[in-house]
């Protein structure tokens, strides 16, 4: 069988449910009338190989991440992958994404990989040019690596972030807590673990965000508002699924509002 060309590649599993959110709204954004007018695509999701992301970044995990996900993305490439992205935010943290760009290279693997945190920031500038104070919500990785903060700041802007507090007992609990979290129940996102994100988006719009990044690829399970409180919400995986249909089929984007 002989692959179509481009294909999109999405390396997901970091968490599987935040792989599967990509696709979906990979689909939902592409114009279609019958199932052959849907865009072609390659979802890894292998959780068992990628170690933790953010137990890598606050030094609890030894093994970086970066050689799983370099040797998945290699394998796209041979399947035929010629453009790729991660559903993982955290991921994207420099000791990870910097080694997987370097390990790709040495290896003479020819594959675009687009980058989520810097294609989300470009999307801010684009189109919310009023926008100066942005919030970020994610895992205790993405702060430790300044992930947001960096590119925002890169681009003028002012980064808002909660009170670490929120961020352990809203986000990490929501995210990763053994009876309510996203990471660990299956199914749909519990009304605890929404509830803790949402209170987090109001502690950053009393700080003076105008604007909320959801900086870990599952948040946006537990917040399907484009808006709540007058504070825009931004989703990375939908802003980087729009940019996969602009790179390779961009009379297939379907374009909402």
């Amino acid at each position: 069988m002989t692959c179509p060309s481009p294909l999109i590649g999405i390396l997901g599993g970091m968490g599987p449910q935040a792989g599967l959110d990509l696709a979906e709204k990979l689909i939902n954004l592409t114009r279609t009338t019958r199932d052959q007018d849907h865009i072609p695509f390659i979802l890894f999701s292998l959780p068992d190989t990628v170690p933790d992301r953010t137990a890598f970044l606050l030094g609890r995990e030894d093994v970086n991440p970066a050689y799983a996900i370099a040797e998945q993305f290699e394998k796209m490439s041979a399947m035929g992958v010629t453009i790729a992205v991660m559903a993982c935010n955290t991921a994207h943290a420099d000791p990870i994404f910097g080694l997987v760009m370097e390990l790709l290279q040495t290896r003479q693997v020819e594959l675009r990989i687009l980058n989520m945190v810097q294609e989300t920031v470009a999307y801010i500038r684009q189109t919310c040019p009023e926008i100066q104070r942005v919030g970020v919500l994610g895992t205790q990785g993405t702060y430790q690596a300044r992930l947001y903060d960096q590119a925002l700041e890169d681009m003028g802007l002012e980064v808002v972030l909660p009170d670490p507090v929120v961020r352990q007992d809203n986000i990490h609990a929501a995210l990763y807590s053994p009876s309510f979290g996203i990471k660990v129940c299956s199914g749909a996102v519990s009304e605890e673990a929404s509830s803790r994100v949402r209170a987090a988006i109001r502690h950053l719009r009393e700080l003076g965000a105008e604007a909320v990044i959801l900086g870990c690829t599952e948040l946006p399970l537990a917040v399907k508002e484009h808006q709540i409180d007058g504070v825009q919400i931004l989703d990375p995986a939908r802003i980087i699924a729009e940019k996969l249909i602009r790179e390779t089929y961009p009379d297939k984007l379907l374009l909402s509002g």
